[in-house]
């Protein structure tokens, strides 16, 4: 995946939001995911996190995205 992919899954599921995906190792299948969403805010961090995650669900049982991990930035 390129990190423009990931970006773009992000907007298009969460309003408003500003995300930044960053390629950890270069091979396409390890990124940091940096974001910032109103959407997230009321919710617990473990909610956040699932919320994130479920948006690449498929990518990450089919072991196209490997590892993924996600920041909050506000």
């Amino acid at each position: 995946m390129l990190s423009e992919d990931l970006e773009q899954r992000v907007l298009k599921t969460f309003s408003d939001c500003e995300v930044a995906a960053i390629d950890m190792t270069g091979g396409g299948n390890h990124f940091e995911l940096r974001l910032s969403t109103p959407d997230l805010k009321p919710l617990s961090r473990v909610e956040r996190h699932q919320k994130v995650m479920a948006v690449f669900s498929d990518e990450l049982k089919s072991g196209e995205l490997h590892a993924l991990s996600i920041k909050y930035i506000g």
